[in-house]
């Protein structure tokens, strides 16, 4: 049971690898595309079986036993929760999976989850960025609402969306065009 968990974690590590260009660095958001579909259906199906092993030997067992696979499926799960998050145009949804999860796991489990570990902290330091160049807008933005500039308010944070896209931005804008009509 342990051997078979542990050549199905490596050979969907392979696949996530494949569609990843290797876990390429990310440095823009729309570089970032959702997983193929039967690899993101390998991922949901490595985790049920992750979860399955876990309950069937006891957390404790399983972690001891296989705690590299198991940091790896958590991992694995991650990367197509943000390739879907990206995708969707939500960096803060993608910012807060990634910060949980590196706090969590901080460092890869092995040798051969090197190149994971460094795709996610590639993801979390763009979002990081990105959050901070769009911040600098948002003081802007909230004058120029304050002072009932309606379309130079939108145009500041349609510039805020363009840096880092998120659904409360865009309802934002709504709202501000909405209001201008």
């Amino acid at each position: 049971m342990i051997a078979e968990f542990k050549e199905q974690t490596a050979s969907v590590l392979a696949q996530v690898s494949d569609a990843t260009a290797n876990f390429r660095q990310i440095d823009r958001p729309d570089t970032v595309l959702p997983l193929p579909v039967p690899v993101a259906a390998s991922i949901a199906l490595l985790a049920n079986r992750a979860r399955d092993f876990r309950s069937k030997l006891g957390y404790e067992i399983a972690f001891h036993e296989s705690r590299v696979e198991t940091e790896t499926v958590d991992a694995l799960t991650v990367v197509d929760r943000i390739a879907r998050d990206f995708a969707g145009a939500n960096v803060p949804a993608v910012r807060m999976t990634l910060l949980n999860f590196l706090n969590r796991y901080p460092e890869p489990p092995g040798d051969n989850q090197k190149r994971l570990w460094r795709y996610l902290t590639s993801a979390l330091s763009l979002c990081n960025r990105l959050k901070d160049q769009a911040e600098t807008h948002l003081k802007g933005a909230h004058s120029l609402e304050m002072a009932g500039k309606k379309s130079e308010a939108i145009r500041e944070f349609q510039e805020i969306y363009r840096i880092y896209p998120n659904p409360a931005t865009a309802e934002k804008i709504r709202q501000l065009e909405a209001q201008s009509r």
